[in-house]
């Protein structure tokens, strides 16, 4: 017998259901109509229990929004067991110099953030700082080239907003990481976060630690010239730096629902780091016939023990449903580190004879206050427009007590010549007003900041003050217009300023070398710069942007050959004029439904003209660069997913240095374990050791010729994993108003 197939029986089953309906109906005509009546259809509920539903979404590693580019940190994998320092070389248009300046595009003086607030830190602290925090700790980093009035006016090249972790769970919840790595030296770093969060509070702790080692060495070729441009001496080094560092990062927080519309937050954060770093040097001293004279054996020994720590209170209140808001925000923040450095240094003929030593001992200690206070309040408008006001002030005192001893006879003695006291103390009060608006096709964004900046110092050694009260206005403008669905054109335009740190106004002589000293500069004075740029977006998927910048007072640090014509001392000075231009090309698309790819390619070029402090004159128009970033995610399967990111920096100048072209490759595969809670990544970063480059900085009777090893090449195993019960905190019920504030851009 022929079996029926399962459909053909439910089409009878339908058809003789169909019949014993028909065959009850009554019909009738109405008009040229014929109508069927069917009585009574009764429907019988069968009530199934589904299984849970789980959708998975995963952000890009990428978002570019109408004022910022936003990197989510977590889905980097090449960045998984690296220090937030290394990850933030890998941002897109991201660099940095030798010194630890963060560069933006190929423009200096940007400002970094930690959690939108300034660490006003010099760049040598600040990279030590980020060098010691793991990435693991980190949610998103924002990176604004204009940022609007209602962020700090400092950082003519623009922003990088580092935003660390922060739990939105209801429940227990947790998490544990680990890294094991190798480059030149091991390295490791492993870390805890718990949390509890209900509807009257939330509680949660962290802590990281890290261990970090690194090697690089550096050859240099100093030629010191004479009025005529003819050689004189020529010194020639060859330098090893061991850099050891210890850090742990505990933090504590505390949400606290005092009502439906108000939060108070309680939040505290401690480094607690240990640094251990040696400079090997030899270096060879030659005649104007470049004949061996004499050889210096250079031994220096920096030991260092930074702690600090931050202590914040906010309050957010909600003051109705139509969206408006207002927040207050207290600040304190303590940074404290006593260097200690040692240096000695023995003399040779060129035949290996003995000739002297000196043996240096500095003792260093520098203190770092700051108080700050904000409010901030936002009210939206009916008519799809929205208003930011705020105000902010801070105080910031900086103490550098250095202590210069000369060692005679295993005794320290006090070179009271050579030792200094200073204190810096900074008050800067700033209000803003931001207005935006928003139509069918066209959004627009007005903002002013006024910032008055009071700054005071005084060196005991010296009867030398430093008294500054200046006011400054920073306006700024966005278009955004949308043609059709496909494509937009946007403009901003505004004004910023970069202030000198502390560690640059200090005048204190600190030797870092046989030959080489760094010396602040009390008499800097604030850089202020103008930035446009117009980006044409098609599909959100491709952004070109022309930029233009033009800067007044830039603050560089450059070699400045002593009276003695033997030693340098490197002073940050100001530079009259500077002019910069960019065009950047941006392709962001997810290509199939397993590849994702990310790229930027940024052609630049910097030019200084004008005079410095000391009367030298610059005609340097710079050199075309080219900055190239590519970024390919493959998802090979559910569980298995990959990750290949590649740069290349081309020659670039900066005043009077240029830096040599190199690239890095990074690999990465990563494979979720646990049902999904735990994550197992295999990174090999700078996989060709391909980083290493030449720096050339001709200035006046100076000229340097140095090449960088970096030893960078590393591979490390991460594990992570996820504890708790993961169910994220219901969202505040919408406004009133929530869809025309989402219209407004709320």
């Amino acid at each position: 017998m022929k079996k029926t197939k399962p459909l053909h029986i439910a089409a009878l089953m339908i058809l003789l259901s169909l019949s014993s309906i028909l065959s009850k109906a009554q019909p009738s005509f109405r008009g040229d109509r014929l109508t069927i009546e069917l009585g009574n259809l009764i429907l019988h509920m069968n009530a199934r229990v589904l299984k849970d539903v789980i959708v998975h979404a995963e952000k890009p590693q990428v978002e570019r929004q109408m004022d910022k580019t936003v990197v989510n940190v977590d889905n980097i994998l090449t960045a998984a067991g690296s220090t937030v320092l290394e990850m933030v070389q890998k941002l897109p248009g991201v660099q940095m110099t030798t010194e630890g300046l963060v560069t933006l595009n190929g423009k200096s003086g940007v400002q970094v953030l930690l959690d939108g607030k300034p660490s006003y830190l010099s760049a040598a602290d600040l990279a030590a700082l980020l060098n010691g925090m793991p990435s693991s700790a980190i949610q998103k980093i924002e990176i604004m080239t204009n940022p609007s009035s209602k962020y700090d006016a400092a950082g003519t090249g623009g922003i990088l907003n580092i935003i660390r972790k922060k739990n939105r769970k209801d429940g227990w919840n947790g998490s544990v990481n680990g890294s094991l790595g190798q480059t030149y030296y091991g390295r490791y770093s492993g870390g805890f976060g718990i949390s509890y969060k209900n509807n009257s509070y939330n509680l949660y702790l962290n802590n990281n630690y890290t261990y970090n080692k690194t090697l690089f060495n550096r050859t240099v070729i100093t030629e010191v010239l004479n009025a005529k441009n003819e050689l004189v001496t020529e010194q020639a080094s060859d330098n090893d730096n061991i850099d050891a560092g210890r850090s742990w990062n505990p933090s504590l927080g505390l949400d606290l629902t005092l009502s439906k519309r108000t939060t108070l937050s309680i939040t505290g954060n401690t480094g607690i780091r240990s640094a251990d770093d040696r400079t090997l040097s030899t270096m060879d001293v030659r005649d104007s016939s470049k004949q061996k004279t004499s050889v210096e054996n250079f031994t220096g020994t920096h030991t260092d023990r930074p702690f600090n720590y931050t202590a914040a209170l906010s309050l957010e209140h909600r003051i109705d449903s139509m969206g408006r808001e207002i927040i207050f925000d207290l600040d304190y923040s303590d940074y404290s580190n006593r260097p200690h450095q040692n240096n000695h240094t023995i003399t040779q003929d060129a035949g290996g004879n003995f000739i002297g030593e000196t043996h240096i001992f500095l003792d260093q200690h520098r203190q770092l206050n700051i108080y700050a206070a904000r409010a901030d309040y936002v009210q939206p408008f009916r008519t799809n427009g929205r208003m930011e006001a705020g105000w902010k002030s801070s105080y910031v005192k900086a103490a550098n007590d250095n202590t210069y001893y000369n060692q005679v006879n295993d005794q320290n003695i006090i070179d009271p010549v050579q030792s200094d006291y200073s204190v810096n103390t900074e008050n800067i009060n700033a209000g803003y007003l931001n207005l935006s608006k928003q139509y069918k096709k066209l959004s627009w964004q007005a903002g002013i900041r006024a910032e008055q900046t009071v700054t005071k110092g005084k060196q005991w050694s010296t009867p030398q003050e430093i008294r500054q009260n200046y006011l400054q206005v920073f306006p700024t403008l966005f278009f955004d217009y949308k043609f059709n669905a496909e494509n937009g054109l946007a403009s901003r335009l505004g004004r910023r300023t970069d202030r000198a740190s502390y560690s640059e106004m200090v005048p204190f002589r600190r030797p870092q070398t046989p030959t080489l000293y760094f010396q602040g500069n009390p008499n800097l004075r604030p850089e202020i710069t103008w930035h446009g740029e117009l980006t044409y977006s098609y599909h959100a998927a491709l952004f070109v942007t022309f930029g233009y910048d033009i800067t007044y007072d830039f603050i560089r640090t450059l070699p400045y050959l002593d009276s003695n014509k033997i030693t340098t001392t490197r002073i940050p000075t100001n530079i009259r004029g500077a002019h910069s231009w960019n065009v950047d090309l941006v392709y962001s698309h997810k290509l199939t439904r397993a590849w994702s790819t990310d790229n930027t390619v940024s052609f630049y070029q910097n030019s200084f003209t004008g005079r410095t402090s000391d009367h030298f004159s610059l005609d340097n128009k710079g050199i075309p660069s080219i900055y190239l970033s590519m970024n390919n995610s493959f998802r090979i399967s559910d569980p298995w997913s990959a990750e290949c990111t590649f740069q290349y920096y081309s020659k670039r100048q900066l005043v009077t240095s240029s830096f040599g072209a190199y690239s890095i490759l990074n690999l990465g595969i990563k494979r979720l374990i646990f049902h999904t809670r735990g994550t197992l990544t295999l990174n090999a970063n700078n996989v060709f050791q391909s980083e290493s480059h030449n720096a050339i900085d001709l200035y006046e009777s100076l000229h340097q010729y140095s090449y960088w090893n970096f030893y960078t090449r590393s591979i490390r195993v991460n594990f992570s994993y996820r504890f708790g019960t993961s169910k994220m905190a219901n969202a505040h019920p919408e406004a009133g108003s929530a869809d025309e504030q989402k219209r407004a851009g709320n």
